[in-house]
């Protein structure tokens, strides 16, 4: 600054002069410096300015850009890009914004310190995966008809379930959430299926009938027949009773099924202490060991109804085809042989189709005392 500018300078403090820098090859933009000016109270002269006052406030400018996007995998803008700016080599800090129904899956050209003059980040984020979707489809006794279904989606995707096309059965009742949305909790469907040739049914009944004659006895109504007849005058329990589209009325006496044109119906039965109807005999061939296996021989893809004890109270159900573990056999007063199983459950021998011994079972057989 020479001494005309100075002078200027002196006289006119609201002027400062400036020197401009040499641009070399390396050359940053500063801002320029300008003294703090204390005015006076007269608002005509100014203070001095002391040697703390004489500290310049400098402001560096950016220099490097970095624009941060969130898309979606599909290519979709989720939100408006954000843009952060800084000088190169200076770090920074990226948001990572929450989606409803998604999540952040990757990042891609991530980097934490401006670098670059521009530079591009991309946030991907994917559709939150759902809870699923289970859908059952029973019949009249709660057998199931085929293996569950388990759809599965991403929350808030439609889902639409669709019942079986069967020539034996026909849908009764459906949830009412046979179609819908996933979310984050899993879902129930359930489909109830009838037998087409039946009209209504009767189910949970606890009454008992008597038979007036040997009565052949059927693994369905109008289905295939079963081996042995039922003797006659010996007394079941009923636990459901349907009408087929024949109007033929069948009886349920426990996984088997008569018609009730040969049955007297009693409402209340005790059995008399003093006579056994089932009182049990054993015999060798129906004493079976621990190891003695047999495969449950029924309808495919249905449940079978195991007992308590022989003509006692139902307890669990085997499905067609499962293997058992037979304890030993009973033969019963009016000639029914009955099995008992691992569980100590009991299943008549019509049911089952005993598996060869061979040398998967060196076990003696043992006799039941």
């Amino acid at each position: 600054m020479n001494f005309l500018k100075r002078l200027k300078t002196f006289f006119n403090p609201q002027q400062v002069a400036t020197v401009q820098l040499p641009l070399g090859e390396n050359y940053q933009p500063i801002a320029r410096r300008r003294p703090v000016l204390l005015p006076s109270a007269t608002q005509n002269a100014y203070l001095p300015i002391t040697s703390t006052q004489l500290q310049p406030s400098t402001h560096v400018q950016p220099d490097s850009f970095v624009l941060v996007f969130y898309y979606t995998e599909t290519g979709e803008t989720l939100a408006r890009p954000q843009i952060v700016s800084g000088v190169r080599g200076q770090a920074f800090n990226i948001t990572e914004h929450q989606f409803a129904d998604y999540y952040l899956s990757r990042i891609e050209n991530y980097h934490g310190y401006f670098v670059y003059p521009q530079a591009i980040i991309q946030l991907i984020y994917a559709h939150q995966p759902a809870a699923p979707v289970i859908v059952f489809h029973f019949d009249e006794n709660h057998h199931l008809l085929t293996s569950p279904e388990y759809l599965v989606g991403l929350l808030g995707q439609h889902y639409e379930t669709h019942f079986l096309e069967s020539r034996r059965y026909r849908v009764q009742h459906v949830t009412t959430n046979q179609v819908g949305r996933f979310g984050a909790h899993t879902k129930i469907v359930t489909y109830s299926y009838r037998l087409r040739h039946i009209r209504w049914a009767n189910r949970y009944l606890t009454g008992f009938v008597r038979l007036t004659t040997d009565v052949v006895s059927y693994r369905t109504p109008n289905g295939e027949p079963l081996a042995d007849k039922l003797p006659v005058n010996t007394i079941w329990r009923v636990y459901q009773k349907v009408q087929t589209t024949d109007r033929k009325t069948w009886y349920d006496l426990g996984s088997q099924w008569v018609p009730t044109a040969n049955t007297e119906r009693i409402d209340r039965y005790q059995q008399p202490q003093v006579r056994t109807i089932a009182a049990p005999t054993f015999q060798q061939a129906a004493v079976i060991p621990g190891s003695r296996r047999a495969v449950v021989d029924f309808i495919p893809r249905r449940a079978l109804r195991t007992w308590t004890q022989p003509y006692g109270d139902p307890a669990n159900y085997l499905q067609h085809g499962q293997i058992v573990n037979i304890i030993h056999g009973v033969i019963l007063a009016n000639n029914s042989v009955w099995y008992e199983l691992e569980d100590h459950t009991w299943l008549e021998e019509h049911y089952l189709r005993l598996l060869s011994a061979g040398q998967n079972f060196p076990t003696p057989i043992k006799r039941v005392k």
